[in-house]
């Protein structure tokens, strides 16, 4: 069998097996994001007595298009001017206070389990940031995205996106050079990243909305939506080679493209490719989780998974109310923001590519990652669903 006959029978097993257990979890009123996982498990080389597709490079890109796409769908939801009344200051805020929370939560973990200083700085850095990705799509399919929890999530979303990228050019620094030259390596990544948002705006501001609006006017729809992909990932892959992740690009490009007057019409052209290649990136998420690792790691994942989110509730749900948002909205974001984030497996795999960690670190984490995966969906709803309001705080 050629490559091309591999790659169209993998889409095939993939799309089939996918589309009969979301079917399934939506006649049980269930999170579909967990009929992607479980469809992924099905079809995972983990799963016996055998894998159901032979190629899991074909997966893997598929799921990186998944993200570079969701991701460009959230931001066209958030325009400019939806993010300024949020406000990065508050986003970096509290992103800030839950990163520390995250880090002291990580030490206390190995202290308790005997672990070294640079698995318990990797472990930090590895929680630092949530899963923007799982994240976004649940509240999209719950309707809550543009809600102002939503937003706040999304906001602190790319924050500690953008602070665990210099955490990781720091610690990886701090491991090769004296504390003198991590620190400069942190100092230039934080220059880097504002040049980049800044550039993004102010330039993408200029040329792209107007240009979208252009092509939009010779009502050729294949024209438009080939040109908007085109930006969307162009400023991914610019994002890329500065050393920020795809998606932080993919994201900026869809709030510039909001700012347009043909937003209705890009939206509705790029919904379908957006939610066949998201469905892509969560089957994926599920077929490689090997649980046969489970016996393994998982007194110590378990530990990691509740110190996690307790952590999370504690750090975000601090965060949130000193920015004196209400009860309501301190617990949802405490709670949505409970799980890892796919910069857990980057962060893991630079540890382990430098050999500073130990080799029991990255399956401990990414089972931590699957078992929190799995009941995000469950944690938002639960949020939306609690009638109660918290006891009042004074600061």
């Amino acid at each position: 069998m050629d490559f091309s006959n591999t790659i169209v029978r993998d889409f095939a097993v993939i799309m089939t097996i996918a589309a009969a257990v979301t079917i399934i979890f939506h006649w049980l009123k269930q999170p579909l994001i967990l009929g992607y996982l479980i469809a992924g498990v099905i079809i995972g080389p983990y799963t016996p007595p055998f894998s159901l597709i032979t190629s899991l490079s074909v997966l893997s890109a598929a799921a990186e298009l998944g993200v570079i796409l969701l991701l460009f769908g959230i931001g066209l939801e958030f325009p400019i001017s939806k993010l300024k009344s949020v406000g990065f200051k508050v986003s970096a805020g509290i992103a800030g206070i839950e990163i520390i929370v995250m880090f002291a939560a990580s030490f206390a973990i190995a202290w308790l389990l005997h672990w070294s200083f640079m698995d318990a700085l990797f472990l930090g850095t590895a929680l630092a940031s949530s899963s923007t990705t799982i994240v976004a799509k649940v509240l999209s399919d719950m309707g809550k995205l543009q809600d102002t929890p939503g937003m706040v999530m999304l906001g602190v979303l790319v924050a500690e996106d953008l602070v665990v990228v210099a955490l990781l050019g720091f610690i990886s620094s701090l491991t090769v050079n004296d504390s003198t030259s991590a620190l400069i390596g942190l100092s230039w990544t934080g220059i880097k990243i504002i040049l980049f948002i800044a550039g993004s705006i102010i330039i993408g501001g200029l040329i792209v909305t107007k240009l979208v609006d252009r092509v939009a006017r010779l009502e050729h729809d294949e024209v438009l939506i080939l040109t908007v992909l085109g930006f969307c990932f162009g400023l991914s892959i610019i994002a890329n080679r500065l050393g920020f992740s795809m998606a932080i690009g993919a994201f900026l490009m869809g709030v510039l493209v909001a700012s347009s007057k043909s937003l209705n019409k890009v939206a509705m052209l790029t919904t379908p490719i957006k939610d066949m290649f998201a469905a892509m990136f969560f089957v994926s998420i599920g077929a490689l989780i090997d649980f046969t690792q489970f016996r393994l790691f998982l007194l110590p994942a378990l530990i990691v998974t509740v110190v996690m989110m307790i952590g999370k509730v504690v750090g975000c749900g601090m965060g949130t109310k000193l920015f004196r948002y209400d009860n309501a909205t301190v617990l949802r974001v405490g709670l949505g923001m409970g799980q890892i984030g796919e910069f857990a497996f980057i962060v893991m795999k630079v540890g382990q590519d430098m050999n500073v960690i130990s080799p029991f670190l990255f399956p401990t984490v990414a089972v931590a990652a699957a078992i929190t995966t799995f009941l995000t969906p469950y944690m938002i709803e639960l949020s939306y669903k609690t009638r109660f309001d918290l006891p009042k705080i004074r600061l």
